[in-house]
């Protein structure tokens, strides 16, 4: 039996809402999870849209929601970006101070630093 699209509306903004908290703990499996979840819930909504007869009203309303959560989910892939964006910065700058300290401290002489000579 096929779940009604407002129904799967509700299950898929739960998702989203599931994501965000994964996200803001740094819980990736759940993260990951929950997108499969979301795919699974996103096609079972294509399949009852298809098979479930809407008045204009309905329609226009389940239009309205998934325009919302798809706005929704972009903007979570935006955040996403970002802080993979801000973590390739950190692993760089990171990287490069390794470098820089290794360079350093082979160019050390020790006899230099020895003011008794």
């Amino acid at each position: 039996m096929i779940r009604r699209p407002v129904d799967l509306l509700v299950a898929l903004e739960r998702e989203c809402l599931t994501v965000d908290g994964a996200i803001n703990q740094r819980a990736w499996d759940a993260c990951e999870e929950s997108w499969r979840r979301q795919r699974l819930l996103t096609h079972e909504l294509d399949i009852s849209l298809r098979e479930s007869t809407l008045t204009p009203e309905e329609s226009k309303a389940i239009k309205l929601r998934i325009d919302r959560l798809t706005a929704y989910r972009d903007g979570q892939l935006k955040r996403l970006k970002t802080f993979n964006e801000n973590c390739a910065k950190r692993l760089t700058t990171i990287g490069r101070f390794r470098k820089y300290s290794k360079t350093v401290t082979t160019e050390r002489h020790p006899s230099l630093l020895d003011v008794t000579q």
